[in-house]
């Protein structure tokens, strides 16, 4: 029996959870039954070569915006997908979903998969979209019954994100001075900016900290600019440090005391999954798909107007910070690994092919 050939296709090649869901779950299925290649549509190289690195066949198609630039995406993967006998296409994130759809008209046979990522697809225009080409997909993938609404398919499947959990388990010492992480691209939807103000708020309780800043966003210039600014317009140098993008996330974790999400909306975040993996305590705001991860007894979820004060609240009473982040590292190594994630989709890959 041939192996059942896959192409997912992502927005870009950030690192981003999206592409890191990708990643682990490309290494993590059998490679006897399946060949896994990927495709991203725009410029960011970030997570290129760690694909490449680790053999999997990956590309970027430096897609533009417009018209011609689509067409060109549509006949370069409808080649592609001709050549390499594809199977089922993966859809990750919206941007690839109509491309996705319109091949599935030229490709009567091919499957189509389509996992958002999201509870907040990106506005009511994406939501309407997303509605229509219901009947072009064979199935969605969400990370939590809450995520469900009727822009999905009526037998969407639940999969909960997995993450290797072996790689942050491995113990290392604490940062000197009391480290809070943000990490995932920098954009307004992640809040980083937010940070800069707990920053201010900290500095004059007399709190010796820092707060680091982890993620690139080239197409977000701007705002890491604004970042940059405020950080110097509140005099916080000392205290927030942005890293851009970054390969050791594991070690940074590890050596991390606390994991800080100020997003305005999420999916359920890769990242909350490893800091869990890693034993660190965790603030977030309670968007998407997060309070079916964490309640009072495995972290903290929290409103902005409450996240600085809260941010306190971890540094005075650390003990009672890492009970928390023991509960949720137990709950993440039955329920959140990348095997049983990697499991269901393999299962779910299968009987679209029978």
């Amino acid at each position: 029996m041939r192996k059942i050939n896959i192409l997912h296709i992502t927005t870009a090649f950030t690192v981003g959870g999206a592409e890191k869901v990708i990643l682990d779950l490309i290494l993590t299925l059998d490679k006897n039954v399946f060949n896994n290649s990927v495709m991203a549509l725009a410029k960011n190289p970030d997570m290129l070569g760690e694909f490449l690195d680790h053999g999997i066949k990956a590309e970027k198609l430096d897609m533009d915006k417009g018209v011609g630039a689509f067409v060109k995406a549509f006949r370069h993967i409808d080649k592609y997908i001709s050549e390499n006998k594809i199977d089922i296409i993966h859809a990750h994130l919206f941007h690839p979903l109509p491309l996705a759809s319109l091949l599935k008209l030229k490709h009567p046979k091919l499957k189509v998969v389509f996992t958002s990522h999201n509870t907040n697809i990106g506005g009511k225009l994406r939501e309407v979209i997303t509605q229509f080409l219901k009947p072009l997909r064979n199935k969605d993938i969400v990370f939590s019954e809450d995520m469900i609404t009727p822009i999905y398919k009526k037998d969407t499947l639940v999969i909960a994100n997995g993450v290797n959990i072996e790689k942050f388990q491995e113990p290392a010492a604490k940062n000197t001075p009391f480290t809070f992480l943000s990490v995932g691209t920098v954009r307004a939807q992640k809040n980083q900016l937010f940070l800069v103000e707990c920053a201010k708020a900290l500095k004059e309780k007399g709190y010796d900290f820092v707060i680091d800043i982890v993620g690139g966003g080239e197409e977000n210039r701007a705002l890491i600019e604004t970042i940059q600014k405020e950080i110097v317009k509140q005099d916080v140098q000392k205290h927030v440090r942005m890293l851009g993008v970054r390969n050791d996330i594991p070690d940074l974790l590890k050596t991390a005391h606390c994991m800080v999400l100020p997003s305005h909306y999420e999916g359920l975040p890769i990242v909350l999954l490893e800091a869990g993996a890693a034993k660190i305590p965790i603030i977030s705001t309670p968007v998407g798909a997060i309070p079916t991860l964490i309640n009072e007894d495995s972290g903290y979820l929290t409103d902005l107007d409450t996240f600085c004060e809260t941010m306190g609240k971890v540094y005075n009473d650390y003990a009672q910070a890492e009970e928390k982040a023991g509960v949720l590292a137990e709950k993440i190594d039955q329920h959140y690994s990348i095997k049983s994630m990697a499991k269901a989709h393999a299962e779910l890959y299968q009987s679209l092919i029978v």
